[in-house]
């Protein structure tokens, strides 16, 4: 009796097939600490609907120097792991969430897109991931963005609802970066509320605006998956499940 006030809803998937934003190559940034993490994060993945994932470890100065030489090893062993463990999910590739920075504006000049010299590695095709800082904006960004377009590279800027220090600017930051041809990488939890009810508001209000052009899960930790796991079984979620869909391009790269 009263067994329905308990049952919990049906586990809706995530809104795409390929993960592109993700923190678990193991024991190279603040994700996943060691590679029995990232087996548990690859399998909560899988059980959430993803079939490939691209692998996003962080490249800020000083902290998190990642390179390909650091990560490609981790990256196969990964892959080898996931088979091993009969996982069907798939370790498609890796690249980088790029801080701009200093290091990344020294990066940027040793080459344009597809050069020999060129030391950023995209994300897919021509694509590349950047980030800002939580605390300040990008400085001249106007300027690295035509820097990197005319370059030859695709735009996606990762969480931009999340940074705060734009949510006063009704919207224009958003507008004027979608016109100059930045597509915008949200994450799922900011939906959820996670970091908080700003961030969310923001989050929202770029679904309706058309602004989220990709999803992600950053995945850091065990606490990320149970929250996927509690928000894809919520109203909040299913209200917003088909605009989701409609609205990225995370299974088109």
């Amino acid at each position: 009796m009263f067994d329905f006030l308990f049952k919990k809803r049906d586990l809706l998937p995530l809104p795409y097939k390929r993960e592109l934003h993700c923190h678990i190559i193991p024991g190279v940034d603040d994700g996943s600490r060691q590679m029995s993490d990232s087996l548990d994060y690859m399998l909560s993945l899988q059980r959430h609907g993803v079939e490939r994932v691209i692998f996003t470890p962080h490249h800020t100065s000083p902290r998190y120097m990642n390179t390909p030489e650091i990560i490609q090893p981790l990256f196969d062993k990964l892959k080898e792991e996931c088979q091993h463990k009969g996982l069907t999910i798939l370790p498609e590739n890796y690249s980088f969430e790029y801080r701009v920075d200093e290091t990344f504006l020294e990066m940027m000049q040793k080459g344009k897109c597809g050069e020999p010299t060129c030391a950023l590695r995209p994300l897919y095709g021509k694509y590349i991931l950047i980030e800002g800082s939580f605390s300040h904006p990008i400085p001249a960004f106007d300027e690295v963005i035509d820097r990197l377009l005319s370059d030859g590279w695709y735009l996606i800027l990762a969480h931009p609802e999340r940074y705060l220090y734009y949510a006063g600017s009704k919207g224009r930051f958003y507008h004027h970066l979608q016109e100059r041809q930045v597509e915008f990488q949200c994450n799922i939890l900011s939906f959820a509320g996670y970091y908080g009810e700003v961030s969310k508001k923001m989050a929202y209000w770029m679904l309706e605006q058309g602004y989220v052009n990709f999803l992600g899960s950053d995945l850091h930790t065990y606490h990320h998956t149970y929250m996927l796991d509690d928000f894809l079984r919520s109203k909040d979620y299913a209200s917003i499940y088909d605009s989701l869909c409609d609205s990225i391009s995370n299974d088109q790269l």
